[in-house]
């Protein structure tokens, strides 16, 4: 299953303290501070101001909700931690700990240590209860004095969301560029990471049970399981919903596939991909026309139900009803004219009902989206060849050529002239792609090919009468010219190649005998 839905980033965040993991009902994150630990006078001064002005400023940003000290206090108390020795700090797993034993989504603590003269330097972490996950902000230097210790408590609330941000958006970022470059494990795992920094990404949650149930990973249990979670804290989440109907579907449970679909539809009627998952499930259980009866009456209560015309009007298309397909594709396209791969169906539905005129104008609406796009300006030049376009299209793959020197375009070209039978045209197109591409074992096939099949033509002459020995001795020249070049074919034409030389060495004996035979019989 592909992925379907690009990773929704993080929301910027106001004055660097929006936040996006689970919290309390208000929406407030619950936070907890630990008393810092210290190693001196002064520094006891600047841990047990800090701790003051931490819970203040806590107290006063509306994000947060302050987990009450006595609480903390009490859930050490449990875990065996004696609370008079907060000084010399503590260990980060039994932060967690006492976090999730308080309900809280973060836990605030460090270690405040001398520096030169009256200067101290705040070394503080983040614990995020969730994930056991411990970041460590830059250290802070402070003079010992209030204003500077309420400056240094003020910085660290306003910067607690960017740091928890910008960690999960790094493991994001890169995340996203393995999914570019299908590197799943590594995309897994950055994932995780950012997952990690924050639990409460749901995006990265769904997009982290997208890759587990891709053919290529096949991990279906995790996705599930992920799945499952989600809808444990959110049983409408429709992406969800969508995402178990996919396992299930993989996993041939269509029934109950059909209804996780269903219910992802019921929750978002504009979730295109479970209208998709529905019209799958329907035909996995042989009641394709059940789904279509579905769709049928979505639109009937609906005419503007795009999703539901958009997974009509691909059903038809899996049907192979293109007639009825097409007008749900061109009314899907006509709102939403960037769906390029729905514009490609169209055009394949145009080309099966021989409808070439349709289907090249389509392509050529397609390739003013993407001007640049040489798979595009070929696509579109064989359309609009086989809708009798010959000239458009040859401009076309013309302007690649000059352009780019795209190889599969000369083959192209000629291609169109084979099938407009300029033999001529045709072979000058293979000799330019053989001086563009001297070593390409394709244009060595092309050319060799070429050659092979008018020396093989040439030499199929039989009448044994001396006008037919120019003939014979052009196909020797062809078919050896065809040699030269097949010989030089490697990759997997290879194979082929020899075939072809086999039989044109058997071509060129043939049409010496019948010289030789001719010359006697003509003495």
């Amino acid at each position: 299953m592909q992925a379907r839905i690009a990773l929704s980033l993080l929301v910027p965040m106001l004055l660097g303290c929006a936040h996006s993991w689970a919290s309390n009902t208000e929406g407030a994150v619950t936070v907890g501070v630990i008393p810092f630990g210290y190693s001196g006078s002064d520094t006891r001064w600047v841990a047990e101001k800090l701790m003051d002005f931490l819970s203040d400023r806590f107290e006063e940003n509306s994000e947060y909700d302050l987990v009450d000290f006595d609480d903390l206090e009490d859930a050490f108390d449990d875990l065996g931690f004696d609370t008079d020795q907060f000084r010399y700090g503590v260990p980060p797993e039994m932060v967690s700990e006492a976090g999730s034993m308080t309900g809280s989504d973060m836990i605030i603590f460090g270690f405040v240590t001398p520096c030169m003269g009256e200067t101290s330097q705040i070394s503080w972490s983040i614990s995020v209860v969730a994930s056991e996950n411990t970041i460590s902000p830059a250290p802070i230097n402070v003079q010992k004095n209030s204003e500077s210790v309420s400056e240094a408590a003020s910085a660290m609330v306003a910067s607690v969301g960017i740091e928890v941000t910008s960690r999960a958006q790094d493991a994001l970022n890169m995340a996203d560029y393995h999914i570019n470059t299908e590197n799943w494990p590594m995309a897994i795992m950055s994932l995780k990471q950012a997952i990690s920094t924050d639990p409460g990404l749901t995006d990265a949650r769904l997009r982290l049970a997208e890759i587990y149930s891709r053919d290529e990973v096949d991990s279906l249990d995790k996705a599930g399981e992920i799945y499952t979670e989600i809808l444990a804290t959110d049983e409408t989440n429709s992406q969800a919903l969508e995402g178990m109907g996919e396992v299930e579907l993989s996993r041939e449970d269509y029934d109950r596939a059909r209804e996780y679909f269903q219910t992802a539809i019921d929750a978002n009627p504009d979730n295109a991909e479970a209208y998709m998952g529905l019209a799958k499930a329907f035909r996995s259980m042989g009641r394709t026309d059940e789904a279509v009866q579905n769709f049928e009456a979505a639109l009937a209560q609906n005419p503007d139900n795009l999703q539901a015309r958009y997974a009509l009007g691909l059903l038809y298309v899996e049907l192979e009803d293109y007639e009825k397909s097409i007008p749900h594709l061109l009314e899907v396209l006509d709102s939403r004219p960037d769906f390029s791969n729905l514009r490609l169906k169209l055009i394949s539905a145009y080309t099966d009902l021989g409808q070439y005129g349709k289907a090249a104008d389509q392509a050529e609406i397609l390739l003013e989206c993407q001007p640049d796009n040489s798979e595009l300006v070929l696509y579109t030049a064989r359309m609009e060849a086989l809708a009798g376009r010959t000239s458009s299209a040859i401009d076309r793959l013309e302007g690649l050529i000059a352009s780019t020197g795209n190889r599969q375009a000369y083959i192209t070209l000629a291609t169109i002239y084979r099938d407009i039978g300029n033999r001529g045209a045709m072979q000058n197109v293979f000799s330019r792609l053989k001086s563009a591409y001297p070593a390409d074992p394709v244009a060595n096939y092309m050319m060799g090919a070429f050659y092979y099949h008018s020396g093989t033509s040439k030499a199929r002459v039989s009448d044994l009468v001396p006008e037919n020995v120019p003939v014979w001795r052009s196909a020797i020249s062809e078919l050896q010219t065809a040699i030269s070049y097949l010989n030089q074919v490697t990759g997997y034409r290879a194979e082929r190649a020899q075939n072809m030389v086999s039989a044109a060495s058997n071509a060129v004996s043939l049409c010496e005998e019948k010289i030789d035979r001719v010359e006697r019989y003509s003495q």
